[in-house]
């Protein structure tokens, strides 16, 4: 018998030794897909702000193309459970949810949060329960572009499809004060094919969640963006039974996805209702969200004070505003640093290359300009930051913008004026014109060329609050042009350039222009 096992196995040795020539069986190795995901925005609606909590999981769905559908989805990769351990890392949450790339395709993600089961692209939204606000924080998501085998996970961006309610709530038995919101609209579908969000037109009375006691009382909703409905109104109740109701409907705000909307409410001694609008810093509009823009927040590089914000586009490589205080606390003797350097805050990818000017008859404007900040050399080093630089036409730049930067700096530095705050844009588009115009960067990548540019301000002036905006094209001009020229309302801005600009002022505020105070 063992002189039979030796025959066959030398037989085998032999029989393989003589087909060196002949290709073996080989199986492809196909890469399992991780994800890692960021979530977009200023405002953070999630009970943990902006980070993910321990063990969430999202819905993953691959598909070729640009467009998810029935025709364009791989079934391998429909609606697959994803987890993270906080880090916003992902992983499949077991081997029956793994995805791996598809040999000699590209393909594209998109994903939701939370994960649900189901063989539909509709994912069903139900807020009727506020008191666990993570599990109803929904988010949709995507990768940024078509991915095939890779190193490293898929980049993930995700946006809020809600929109956030909160109030800070003082008064007369404040300690056990509670809420319900009467009319709320509970129920909707997301459709992850096109991005819709469907009504279901279903209202309850939905308790606020409660997420602080004491000298105050924060209450907090997350609602469906759009108008509230006209039945809709909130009841207080304070420990010693006393109610307060405010008809929430007549503020007739359309609530922007991805934003919250803080209140100020005082439950008066005669059963009123006080309310006031409140934002954490006056000069920041209202943030949209998208995959291709990030809101970016500085602080003074000592920590010492706020500095400015931008909404920054990330493909066409300009700040789309830049928003900032302004006042003698920014200001000093510092000269221009011409410190010119990349924007530690984004990736160079995503940033023009500057450091020898764009040429061709357009300047290097800064969008919050150098001597607005010359208090020490290391702030002024941060407005030469290439992310607050535009293509501006030099003669416009030079002549009536700088006579404009001046003024708004005079403005500031008047008597009895408590703080300026600044919003400059750069519009690259307009409401009859899509298109858009581009010029080279030092490294001959394409930068968008403003179509105009414009300043919305709000001057503090004691307890008062005062407002003008202005809006020049960019294009050469004779530099001896006067910027009162170009004068206009906020609310005119904000219907030409669609933000929301002050949004802790009233409409009345940012219609008028005060002739006696914008000198």
């Amino acid at each position: 018998m063992i002189k039979r096992v030796l025959l066959f196995v030398s037989f085998l040795t032999l029989f393989y030794s003589c087909r060196k020539d002949i290709e073996m069986p080989f199986t492809e190795k196909k890469q399992s897909v991780l994800f890692s995901s960021q979530i977009s925005g200023q405002v953070q609606t999630r009970v943990s702000g902006n980070q993910w909590d321990q063990n969430d999981s999202i819905s993953i769905f691959m598909f070729e193309g640009n467009t998810l559908n029935a025709n364009s989805v791989i079934a391998e990769g429909f609606n697959k459970q994803f987890i993270t351990n906080s880090s916003g890392n992902f992983s499949p949450k077991n081997s029956n949810n793994e995805i791996r790339f598809p040999k000699w395709k590209s393909v594209n993600f998109k994903s939701f949060y939370p994960f649900q089961s189901g063989d539909t692209f509709n994912r069903r939204l139900d807020i009727s329960d506020q008191q666990d606000q993570s599990h109803i924080d929904y988010l949709v998501g995507g990768s940024a572009s078509n991915s095939s085998v890779q190193e490293g996970p898929v980049k993930l961006t995700m946006e809020r499809i809600m929109s956030k309610i909160q109030f800070s709530v003082k008064g007369k038995g404040i300690q056990g004060v509670t809420a319900k919101f009467h009319e709320l609209e509970t129920e909707g579908v997301f459709n992850l094919e096109d991005g819709s969000l469907k009504h279901t037109k279903s209202f309850k009375e939905v308790e606020g969640k409660v997420i602080k006691s004491g000298e105050e009382t924060i209450i907090e909703w997350i609602v469906f963006p759009g108008k509230l409905s006209n039945q809709s109104k909130i009841v207080f109740k304070n420990n010693n039974g006393d109610t307060y109701t405010w008809d929430i409907a007549n503020q007739d705000i359309d609530y922007a996805a991805g934003n919250r909307y803080q209140y100020s409410i005082v439950l008066g001694d005669e059963g009123e209702v006080i309310t006031k609008p409140n934002i954490s810093y006056m000069e920041l509009p209202i943030i949209a969200n998208s995959a291709d823009l990030e809101y970016n927040f500085k602080m003074t590089p000592d920590r010492s004070k706020r500095n400015f914000a931008m909404l920054y586009d990330k493909k066409n490589r300009l700040a789309l505003w830049v928003a900032y205080p302004l006042s003698r606390d920014y200001l000093g003797n510092q000269k221009r640093s011409n410190a010119w350097a990349f924007d530690p805050a984004f990736p160079n990818q995503f940033q023009p290359h500057l450091s020898k000017g764009f040429g061709r008859g357009f300047d290097r404007g800064h969008q919050i300009p150098s001597a607005d900040r010359t208090r020490n050399r290391a702030e002024n080093a941060t407005t030469f930051y290439f992310t607050n630089m535009t293509a501006q036409a030099s003669s416009m730049n030079q002549g009536v913008w700088a006579k404009l930067e001046i003024k708004v700096r005079n403005w500031a530095k008047s008597a009895g004026v408590d703080t300026m705050y600044v919003v400059t844009g750069a519009a690259i588009q307009t409401k009859t014109d899509s298109r858009i115009d581009y010029v080279n960067d030092n490294s001959g990548k394409q930068v968008a060329k403003p179509k105009y540019y414009y300043k919305a301000l709000a001057m503090k002036r004691g307890k008062e609050y005062y407002t003008i905006g202005f809006k020049i094209n960019n294009e050469p001009m004779n530099t001896q042009a006067d910027p009162n020229s170009y004068r206009t309302t906020v609310s005119d801005l904000e219907k030409e350039t669609g933000h929301t600009f002050f949004p802790g002022l009233s409409e009345d505020k940012k219609q008028t222009i005060n002739n006696s105070v914008w000198r």
